[in-house]
C-alpha cells in the first residue's frame, strides 16, 4: 500500500531530489553519486523518492544525457544528447542551460536561458522559490536548489548586455545584487558600464559611492568615464584616466583597437561558492598557462569585454580616451 508522506517529509524527499541532481552535475555521474551515500539516512531518502515519484529514475538518466552533452566537443553530438535528455525529462532545466551555452545565435541562447530560468521556478513551486530566496539574502550561494536558476539569471543578463538590451539587462542585474549586495560574481561592473550607456548618472553615482573600495581595473574605467560624461575633458576625469591607464594599460590598448586581444571565449559571470563548480563558463582566455595578474593583458582583456559598450555608445568618450592615450605613446 502506498501512503502519502505528511508535507513536512514532502519537501524534505524534494530537498533531497535537489540535492541529488546537484551532486550528479558536479560529481560528473550517477554512478559516482553512492559514494555520498554512506549513511543509513541517505539511502532510505532515495529509496523513499523512488517510491513515491517513479520519474525519478529517468529524470537521472536525463542529467546523464546532460553531462555526455557537456562533454561533448561537436555540438551537433551535444544536441542530440540533449534532445535525448529532454525526452526523458522534458522539464529538466539543466538541459535547457547546455542549449544556451551552444546555441547558434544570442537570440536563441536568451531564450534557453528564459526557459531554464522559467522551468527551475515551475520545478520549485513558487512559494518554496521565494523561501529560497529568501535564505539566499541572508547566506547567499548554500541553496543548491537555486545553482541552475542563478547561472541562467547570470548568463541571461550578461547576453542581453552584450547586444545592446541595456534597460533588460540593468533589471536583471539591479535583482542579483538586491539578493546578494556583497556582489560575490562582481556584477556591478556590467551594471556601471550598462547605466554609462543609458547615460543614467545619478544610478551610477550611487552604485560608485556604494562600491568605493573596488579596486578592479574596469571599475578604474568605469569611475574616469563616469566622471568625463558628468564634466567633460577637465583635470579631475584625466586624473581617473590617467590612474586607470596606470591600473591595467592593456585594456586602453586593446579597446581602442591598437593590438589584437588574446582569442577569448564567451564567458558569463560565474556563480561562486559551494554551488558554482563543474559546469561553470570556460576560462576566459585560451591562452592556457597565462597567468592572470593585476595590470597584465589576460586582466586586460576581461576588462575590455566590461569597459567596450561604453566606448562604442559615445564617440565624445572614445575620441577623449584616445587623446590621452596618445601623449604616453
Amino acid at each position: 500500500m502506498n501512503v502519502t508522506p505528511s508535507a513536512g517529509h514532502q519537501q524534505s524527499l524534494e530537498e533531497f531530489r535537489q540535492l541529488l541532481f546537484h551532486l550528479q552535475m558536479q560529481c560528473g555521474s550517477i554512478h559516482d553519486i553512492f559514494s555520498y551515500f554512506k549513511e543509513e539516512e541517505s539511502m532510505e531518502h532515495f529509496e523513499a523518492l523512488k517510491a513515491i515519484d517513479p520519474s525519478l529514475m529517468s529524470q537521472l538518466l536525463a542529467r546523464e544525457y546532460v553531462l555526455e552533452a557537456r562533454n561533448s566537443s561537436n555540438p551537433d553530438n551535444a544536441r542530440t544528447h540533449l534532445e535525448t535528455a529532454l525526452q526523458l525529462d522534458p522539464k529538466c532545466p539543466e538541459a535547457f542551460l547546455e542549449l544556451a551555452a551552444i546555441s547558434d545565435t544570442a537570440e536563441s541562447a536568451m531564450k534557453w536561458y528564459h526557459k531554464c530560468m522559467e522551468y527551475t521556478t515551475n520545478l520549485l513551486g513558487q512559494e518554496r522559490f521565494e523561501q529560497l530566496i529568501e535564505a539566499f539574502k541572508e547566506k547567499p550561494w548554500h541553496q543548491v536548489e537555486l545553482h541552475t536558476y542563478l547561472k541562467a539569471k547570470a548568463s541571461l543578463a550578461e547576453k542581453l548586455f552584450r547586444q545592446g538590451y541595456y534597460e533588460v539587462a540593468i533589471l536583471h542585474f539591479k535583482e542579483m545584487l538586491e539578493w546578494n549586495p556583497s556582489d560575490d560574481i562582481n556584477l556591478r561592473h556590467y551594471l556601471m558600464t550598462a547605466y554609462l550607456c543609458q547615460n543614467r548618472m545619478t544610478e551610477a553615482l550611487d552604485l560608485k559611492m556604494e562600491f568605493q573600495s573596488d579596486l578592479s581595473a574596469q571599475w578604474y574605467y568605469n569611475k574616469a568615464f563616469l566622471q568625463f560624461k558628468i564634466e567633460g575633458d577637465t583635470r579631475r576625469s584625466n586624473r581617473l584616466l590617467m590612474r586607470a591607464f596606470k591600473r591595467n594599460l592593456w585594456a586602453a590598448v586593446y579597446v581602442l583597437g591598437l593590438k589584437e586581444m588574446p582569442v577569448v571565449n564567451d564567458s558569463s559571470p560565474t556563480v561562486p561558492g559551494p554551488i558554482g563548480a563543474e559546469g561553470e563558463s570556460p576560462a576566459p582566455v585560451t591562452q592556457a598557462d597565462k597567468p592572470f595578474k593585476e595590470g597584465g593583458s589576460v586582466e586586460g582583456v576581461e576588462c575590455v569585454r566590461c569597459i567596450a559598450p561604453a566606448i562604442l555608445e559615445d564617440e565624445a568618450l572614445a575620441d577623449w580616451v584616445w587623446d590621452l592615450l596618445k601623449g604616453l605613446v
